[in-house]
C-alpha cells in the first residue's frame, strides 16, 4: 500500500472512534491512548506525503481532505467535554474542601463559632 491508501485507511479509523460518544471514565485511558497512537501515525504519513500523485492518489487524497475537515471539530469536541467534566472535578474538590473547613475562616454575618463543643 502507498502512503495516501494508509493515510486514507487511519483518517477513517480515527473518523470511526471519533463517531462515538467520549467512554465512560473506566474506558476513557485506554480511548484517549488509542486515538493519540492513531493521531500520531496520521501525522507520520502527512509527513512522508510528497508528489507526483496518479490519477488514483489524487482522487483518494480530495476523499482524505474531506474527511480531515470532520476530524478536527470532533477532537475540538472531545477536547471540550474534558475540559468541562475537569472543571466540575475541581468544582466539588473545592466545594468538599470549603465544607469541611467551614468553621475555620471568619463568618459573613459576624458571629462567632465556638470550637470547643
Amino acid at each position: 500500500m502507498n502512503v495516501v491508501e494508509n493515510l486514507d485507511k487511519v483518517t477513517n479509523h480515527l473518523l470511526t472512534l471519533l463517531d462515538g460518544p467520549l467512554p465512560s471514565e473506566d474506558n476513557r485511558d485506554s480511548f484517549l491512548e488509542e486515538i493519540d497512537k492513531v493521531l500520531q501515525v496520521r501525522d507520520s504519513l502527512l509527513q512522508r506525503l510528497a508528489p507526483p500523485f496518479s490519477e488514483t492518489e489524487m482522487a483518494l487524497g480530495k476523499k482524505v481532505a474531506l474527511a480531515s475537515q470532520q476530524v478536527t471539530p470532533k477532537l475540538e469536541s472531545f477536547h471540550k467535554q474534558l475540559k468541562q467534566e475537569w472543571a466540575q472535578i475541581q468544582q466539588s474538590k473545592k466545594t468538599a474542601k470549603a465544607y469541611g473547613q467551614a468553621y475555620s475562616s471568619p463568618t459573613a454575618d459576624g458571629m462567632y463559632y465556638d470550637k470547643r463543643n
